[in-house]
């Protein structure tokens, strides 16, 4: 073959492997991004081009659960682009380990922990050193990529995926470690329960429902119902200064354990 056409054809593997490779959110957020920047979408502001984007789904045959779940991931990884920005940044927020997380697996067996939205990896990496199998995702490419970075740094082994809650696949009963720190959706806490191992533990920290009505805030009693049928180990509904700022929130500490078999 001639050298051009080999050139052409390496060049077109190299863009297959990497479409492929490429997160189903993230090529839904770029397509979103495209139509958006097209006139005359470009004039709408993002909540209205949001509501006019699944408009389109819906009128392309999309079901609205199809639509619904898009939405998701362009919003997912739009939040991602935001943190971006955050991680590029001197840190305004809390670097060392969730000190729930820290007094939770103080005298446990390591085996493999998940971190939901594991960010910059303060959380994974803390617990890579203490023994653990640990794979976090996020959808921040550069919080995801200092995690590499210091876990390359320090001799760590961690694995890191780009992927919102959405695409993760949880598994069934895979973990011995699920942490749940600060995480903006409500949807993981759902598929915990499944993906534990028998007599895994589940770590959240999260604001009060309280603190400001968000929509990835829970109730005093939400996680102990959620999670009805496993030994909570702590449950605690309290004041304190969260790991994203200075200020002193209404918080939900909760950590529990799957029964055994």
């Amino acid at each position: 073959m001639h050298r051009t056409a080999v050139a052409i054809a390496l060049g077109f593997l190299v863009s297959v492997q990497l479409l492929i490779a490429q997160p189903e959110g993230r090529a839904a957020f770029d397509t979103f991004s495209a139509w958006k920047s097209a006139a005359p979408n470009a004039a709408l502001g993002f909540g209205d081009a949001l509501a006019a984007y699944r408009a389109k789904l819906k009128r392309d045959g999309l079901t609205d659960a199809a639509a619904d779940r898009v939405m998701n991931l362009i919003a997912a990884y739009d939040e991602g682009k935001g943190y971006d920005k955050v991680y590029a940044g001197p840190p305004d927020f809390n670097t060392k380990p969730n000190q729930l997380l820290v007094d939770a697996v103080e005298g446990l067996a390591p085996g493999r922990a998940l971190d939901v939205g594991m960010g910059q990896g303060r959380n994974a990496l803390f617990l890579a050193r203490r023994g653990w199998t640990v794979t976090g995702f996020d959808v921040s490419e550069e919080g995801l990529r200092q995690a590499r970075e210091r876990a390359s740094t320090d001799g760590l082994k961690l694995t890191t995926i780009l992927a919102s809650d959405e695409e993760f696949d949880f598994g069934r009963e895979r973990w011995d470690l699920i942490a749940i720190i600060y995480a903006l959706e409500k949807r993981s806490i759902h598929k915990v329960r499944d993906a534990l191992k028998p007599g895994g533990i589940v770590v959240v920290e999260a604001g009060h429902k309280e603190a400001s009505n968000a929509p990835f805030e829970y109730a005093s009693s939400e996680l102990p119902e959620i999670f009805r049928g496993f030994q909570i180990l702590r449950s605690e509904d309290t004041f304190g200064r969260y790991d994203w700022g200075p200020e002193t929130i209404r918080l939900v500490r909760f950590v529990a354990q799957k029964p055994r078999r």
